[in-house]
């Protein structure tokens, strides 16, 4: 991490917290659709990806809401809410869209993709 040498200077367009998966891929994101964005990333472990993003922390899947119970609640009529797990399963469908973006663009260069907590 590059510390600023006068306090007059510009700090960064972008702080992101966190040195996981999803500082990562937006830091990725927000470069490609602005490239000369600076960013900077802050980290209180020592190593990067070391606690959510880490494969002993997590199951090492994509979430796509589709097995997880507590995203289609039941409503008092008896009904089920399916309505936030459509939501969270389209996103992960985007997600899906950018990583094979990155694979193409030669960003990624395995597939399939594992990201710690997302696995295409």
């Amino acid at each position: 991490m590059a510390k600023r040498k006068k306090s007059t200077e510009k700090g960064p367009d972008v702080i992101l917290i966190g040195a996981g998966i999803m500082s990562a891929t937006l830091g990725v994101l927000l470069k490609e659709l602005q490239p000369d964005l600076t960013i900077e990333i802050y980290e209180r472990l020592d190593s990067a990806a070391a606690e959510s993003s880490d494969a002993w922390n997590n199951a090492g899947t994509g979430h796509s809401a589709f097995c997880e119970l507590n995203y289609t609640p039941e409503k008092e009529d008896g009904s089920i809410d399916s309505s936030k797990a459509i939501k969270i399963a389209e996103s992960f469908e985007q997600s899906k869209q950018f990583w094979s973006y990155l694979i193409q663009q030669g960003f990624l260069h395995d597939a399939p993709i594992s990201f710690g907590l997302f696995r295409i």
